[in-house]
């Protein structure tokens, strides 16, 4: 807030105060979500959305994604298909210069849920038509080597700048407990290209409420280390979901485990805000802030609590070593100041 001098009529007179834009939490209806930040627009991606089973939200405003409308992308061809039912938390990405969509689906029994990838012919002035991956199995699987259960796949760029595939996985077939966090390179977007690592098991109290579990992971590289965030305890139960982390030792490999080391939480339960989980970072419009995107429930009397979650945002930031640092949870109500640059992008 400030105050300034304006110019009317040949005399000077003191402005009235500026007072910042807010806007309060929660801003939609949504879980898992996922925003990719690319030449200035900010895309939200989702699944059952009403248009399609895959589809988009886009604008240049990171609060004006709770008005924007959405876009249809993809939708299976049968649902008796492997990747017919359940398609769980699809990510869009640009992964050089090619956009991908990763996402989990299943025949309608989640012991067969599987990962797979879309991609764009790139055609047209959008984000073009989305067709099942040339992954050299059937219906774009991805091809992790150990064709055991698993949901919530993300590639990203590690320190080492090769590229890898991270997502929640079982030890076997179906998707009996524990769930953790498996690893694994790629070749290029849609490939994988060596066996799979399993990095960490839920083992703390935080990560192991009712059902030990690890999903949600998000890889990225800052300040020349890699970190992986994730969500631990179980989703259906209201007050059971945390945010962990796992950072990658200096100079360590990112397929070995033992170089790998936990942390958290990170983010959890605060005030009114219960079950935190699913964070990814994104910048403010004009880059000089960072905010985390995640969901969230304000009641405890929803069951399964997946049910009522709803989508947030909050400013966040990253300490000298690239390690975030998101603070608690803001209260729904609350007011909270607008990103940085939201209302300049509005006007693009």
């Amino acid at each position: 807030m400030s105050r300034g001098w304006a110019l009317l009529g040949g005399l000077w007179l003191l402005a009235s105060p500026c007072v910042a834009e807010t806007f309060t939490n929660p801003v939609f209806v949504g879980q898992d979500p996922w925003v990719t930040y690319e030449d200035g627009v900010y895309y939200y991606s989702s699944s059952h959305c009403g248009v399609a089973e895959i589809c988009v939200k886009q604008s240049r405003t990171l609060t004006g994604l709770a008005t924007a409308p959405w876009q249809g992308l993809w939708t299976p061809h049968r649902g008796s298909d492997p990747n017919g039912k359940e398609i769980w938390a699809p990510e869009l990405h640009r992964v050089n210069g090619r956009w991908v969509i990763y996402y989990a689906a299943d025949d309608g029994d989640n012991n067969h849920h599987r990962l797979f990838a879309l991609t764009s012919d790139g055609k047209g002035n959008g984000l073009g038509q989305f067709t099942e991956a040339d992954t050299g199995l059937p219906h774009g699987q991805l091809d992790a080597s150990t064709d055991h259960w698993g949901i919530d796949p993300n590639v990203f760029t590690a320190a080492d700048g090769k590229l890898y595939l991270t997502w929640s996985c079982t030890n076997q077939g179906d998707s009996a407990f524990p769930q953790r966090i498996c690893l694994a390179p790629m070749r290029d977007a849609v490939h994988v290209d060596g066996p799979t690592v399993f990095l960490s098991t839920p083992t703390e109290a935080w990560e192991t409420r009712d059902k030990p579990i690890q999903e949600g992971p998000v890889g990225y590289t800052r300040e020349g280390r890699t970190y992986i965030t994730y969500s631990g305890s179980a989703s259906w139960i209201p007050n059971d979901y945390a945010v962990g982390l796992l950072t990658l030792g200096k100079g360590g490999s990112p397929l070995d485990a033992s170089a790998w080391h936990k942390s958290g939480p990170i983010f959890d339960h605060h005030g009114k805000v219960y079950g935190p989980g699913s964070v990814v970072f994104v910048p403010s419009p004009d880059g000089k802030q960072a905010w985390n995107v995640y969901h969230a429930i304000e009641r405890l009397d929803c069951s399964p609590a997946y049910a009522c979650r709803d989508i947030r945002m909050q400013p966040m930031r990253f300490d000298a070593l690239g390690a975030p640092v998101l603070g608690t949870p803001v209260d729904p109500g609350v007011a909270i100041e607008k990103p940085s640059g939201d209302d300049a992008a509005a006007t693009r």
